[in-house]
């Protein structure tokens, strides 16, 4: 029966409030020999006090040329405002892939202080990092804010940006806009995306 209660609070825990997010879009090929262009995105992502993570996929055609792209990020912070993290990279797309483990302060105001651990290649560099999230919630919208720096301070820079705003149809349903924005190793991945979610 404990472990049974234990199960409930940790499924708790992990998945509700999670909001699952879609897009498709489709265009026409810039070579008129190829077939159309498309993307499509499903990701989940959840935003509480202690525990957040984010996962993400895109299938993709571009020119004939077909990839999938994965994000996959999470982030505890405990009682102490210490954060502990993992990204994980893979855009087959703009060739890109590499992973962190992540820790460091959790300010208030969403600022966020620490050093990240990249792997590359079976090649681990040190980081410092550098971040800032904030959700601010206006009537039935929710605005989200999110800048992440880690680097060096020489050639190995890696920065995340995006702006997500959520408008809550119903309780459980939102439609969303959102900008996003990758630079890592003289390589750049912006995306705009529409579409539509739900809360779990």
């Amino acid at each position: 029966m404990v472990l049974k209660e234990w199960y409930t609070e940790m499924f708790k825990e992990l998945f509700l409030s999670t909001i699952i997010s879609m897009s498709l879009s489709l265009k026409t090929s810039n070579d008129e020999t190829m077939p159309y262009d498309y993307e499509l995105m499903i990701q989940a992502q959840k935003d509480d006090k202690n525990l957040s993570y984010f996962i993400k996929r895109d299938w993709e055609r571009e020119l004939g040329e077909k990839y999938i792209d994965n994000i996959f990020k999470i982030k505890y912070v405990n009682s102490n405002n210490i954060y502990y993290g993992l990204d994980l990279m893979d855009k087959e797309s703009k060739d890109m892939e590499y992973s962190t483990i992540n820790s460091g302060y959790k300010f208030p105001l969403g600022i966020q202080v620490g050093l990240s651990l990249k792997n590359e290649d079976d090649d681990l560099d040190a980081l410092a990092h550098i971040s800032y999230d904030n959700i601010i919630k206006k009537n039935n919208t929710d605005y989200i804010l999110s800048l992440s720096i880690k680097s060096d301070f020489a050639n190995n820079n890696i920065i995340n940006t995006s702006a997500d705003i959520k408008t809550w149809i119903t309780d459980n349903i939102n439609l969303f806009f959102l900008a996003k924005n990758i630079y890592y190793s003289d390589k750049e991945d912006f995306q705009f995306k529409i579409g539509l979610g739900f809360k779990l």
